[in-house]
């Protein structure tokens, strides 16, 4: 027998097991240290994966978990058309009115629910693709390490542990990671100068959620930048896929379809610009009850036409900068949206969240404290205090307070690249006189 190997024997019915262990050789520090930055953090996307199935498990979720069961009995019973017509609050491109009818047709065959219920198994699988593209956000973040450096290993952690994913895909009960997830691999496909699917996944976002719509100047100019053959195959598959994915709501119902969904507005009054005119509004006792708001409708358009300005904009100033500054200039499109936004439901952050990330590490972990106490604020008065189960949508909005929290983070990112780039910009100037006098010192 080798000395140098400890060799355990198990005698179980006269046959024995030789179990291996180099104990002698051990090093907890240094096998710890060869641990692959990689591995820690899929890890902590499992454990959050984890957490986020248990919750769903557990708990009914927000208000929109019945209305999506409700939307989803609808299609799967007269189709998507009807929808559109029957109520002006479904808001939703038709790929993912057809996802609530498949997932309600599925969990009512799974758990039968009585009438005029929702079938006991569906919060949970409404929230499991969500949980599902976070994990696979975290995954495509990973490979856009590989491919350019960035994020730092640490902040990829504190993205897989997000409290502002677990709140949202774990409790809520809606699709917007998804969509996240299909805009994060169109931007990954930007980076790799793939025109084609760059074109098909950021249709995909759009076809999930319409929101990424506004950042189609930001794409297009940056294919625009490097020849006519990337802009041509990145327009023409980019409109005939979202012709392909809106066709059912376009050829039967593009009225309501173009005003539902295209003309949405969201919740005005609880964040941002908004926010701070009913305040003001409030402060001089004038009626701000949500009926009152229409008188908001012609700011809410200004504020519209600003994003879609500035939003140009910038993909016009940053057309040429390469794939790792494009995933920036996404961030700061999304940081103009959230500063200047018409309406905002607390959910929203996350669409934010990996682009922020990918712009600045330190930003990221800033936004996420202060996205995390907002929705902590959110969910927690919704839902009456811990534990959490069930939102109830007659609670009144008293966590509009807490949204100038994460908006002033907005606004400190915006302010910081402002004064980024005059600092380049000057740098640029500085270094071009000092070329020219150096010639002109030469002659």
């Amino acid at each position: 027998m080798e000395l140098s190997e400890v060799q355990v024997r198990l005698r179980r019915g006269g046959t024995f097991f030789a179990l291996p262990a180099a104990v002698s050789d051990f090093n907890p520090s240094c096998d710890l240290g060869r641990i692959s930055p990689k591995v820690i953090v899929i890890f902590a996307a499992v454990l959050a994966a984890a957490l986020k199935l248990y919750c769903a498990a557990t708990t009914f979720g927000s208000c929109d978990v019945t209305i999506h069961a409700r939307f989803g009995q609808i299609i799967d019973a007269v189709g998507i058309d009807y929808i559109y017509r029957l109520d002006r609050h479904f808001n939703h491109p038709p790929v993912t009115g057809q996802l609530f009818a498949l997932l309600y047709h599925f969990s009512a065959y799974l758990t039968p629910p009585p009438p005029h219920s929702v079938p006991r198994s569906f919060p949970f699988l409404l929230r499991l693709p969500s949980i599902a593209a976070d994990f696979f956000a975290v995954l495509v973040l990973l490979r856009i390490r590989t491919r350019t450096g960035m994020p730092p290993i640490w902040s990829l952690v504190l993205f897989a542990l997000s409290p502002v994913a677990f709140m949202v895909s774990g409790f809520h009960g809606n699709v917007d990671p998804i969509m996240v997830c299909m805009l994060l691999v169109a931007a990954y496909f930007c980076v790799e100068e793939h025109a084609v699917l760059s074109a098909m996944f950021l249709a995909l976002a759009c076809g999930i959620k319409i929101i990424p719509l506004f950042l189609t100047p930001v794409f297009f100019l940056f294919w625009v930048h490097r020849g006519r053959k990337p802009a041509v195959q990145f327009g023409a598959s980019f409109a005939l896929c979202c012709l392909a994915l809106w066709s059912t709501a376009l050829l039967g119902s593009a009225s309501y379809f173009l005003k539902n969904v295209l003309g949405y507005s969201s919740y005005a009054g609880g964040w941002g610009i908004t926010y701070w005119c009913v305040l003001f509004l409030d402060a001089f006792h004038f009626d701000v009850s949500p009926q009152s708001l229409d008188r908001l409708s012609p700011l809410l358009l200004v504020l519209k036409i600003i994003i879609v300005l500035t939003v140009t904009g910038l993909a016009w100033v940053r057309r040429n900068q390469s794939g790792t500054e494009f995933l920036r200039t996404i961030a700061l499109a999304w940081t103009c949206f959230a500063i200047f936004a018409p309406g905002f439901i607390p959910y929203y952050l996350s669409w934010l969240a990996p682009f922020v990330l990918l712009y600045s590490a330190r930003w990221y972990a800033v936004l996420t404290a202060a996205s995390s106490i907002y929705l902590f604020a959110y969910y927690n008065m919704m839902s009456h205090g811990m534990p959490w189960n069930a939102s109830d949508p007659a609670v009144p909005p008293a966590w509009n307070n807490w949204g100038t929290l994460p908006w002033f983070a907005v606004v400190a990112i915006a302010v910081s690249a402002l004064i980024s780039a005059r600092r380049c910009r000057a740098a640029v100037s500085g270094s071009m006189v000092a070329s020219g006098y150096h010639k002109g010192f030469s002659a």
